[in-house]
């Protein structure tokens, strides 16, 4: 832990050492940083891990803060105390650094989802040709009559009296073949899927 010397307050209402560090950081004195670094990196440090509570997450914060203390020196107020500053400079990116993260955790929640459905898209593709396939397999297997009429009926859409004029058959016929292909079918299903 860090002590702090007991600093001489002005009439401005700033310690001494505030506004003397002020105006030789602004020059770009980098013993002015040093000691402004040291000086509260620690309260800097916990104040940011109070709100990410990652240690990785803090430090990189607290190295971000300075950084940005160094490049916009220029742009310091003397009149307003050096902390003030630093814990502004903390605090927004502090926020930047939570909106990020939330914004790239919807990112990565919309891709995992988007990687799921696709996944399950392709492997239900595959299922689907797979039983296609089997199916085609099977119901080459019928009899040549048989697997006519469940072609006609099945894949064209036909009716059983369509079917059956066509064919010269009676409907009790076609229906019977539909009937018996389909029981068929599913026997050979649940025998090769174990349904």
């Amino acid at each position: 832990m860090f002590h702090l010397p007991i600093l001489k307050i002005l009439k401005s209402g700033l310690p001494y050492n505030d506004k003397q560090l002020i105006i030789k950081l602004k020059r770009g004195d980098r013993k002015a940083f040093e000691t402004i670094f040291y000086q509260y990196k620690a309260r800097l440090y916990y104040f940011t891990l109070g709100y990410l509570h990652s240690k990785d997450d803090a430090e990189e914060i607290v190295q971000t803060t300075f950084v940005s203390l160094w490049e916009h020196r220029h742009l310091i107020i003397e009149k307003s105390p050096i902390k003030n500053y630093i814990f502004r400079i903390a605090v927004n990116s502090i926020y930047n650094y939570l909106k990020h993260q939330a914004v790239r955790r919807k990112y990565e929640e919309r891709t995992l989802k988007t990687a799921t459905i696709t996944e399950n898209y392709a492997e239900d593709y595959l299922r689907e040709e797979e039983l296609s396939k089997t199916l085609g397999e099977i119901i080459e297997q019928l009899p040549e009559k048989q697997r006519e009429v469940f072609n006609l009926s099945r894949r064209d859409g036909m009716s059983h009296g369509e079917i059956a004029k066509r064919l010269g058959l009676s409907i009790r016929s076609v229906e019977n073949q539909v009937y018996r292909a389909l029981k068929f079918i599913r026997e050979k299903l649940i025998h090769e899927y174990s349904i």
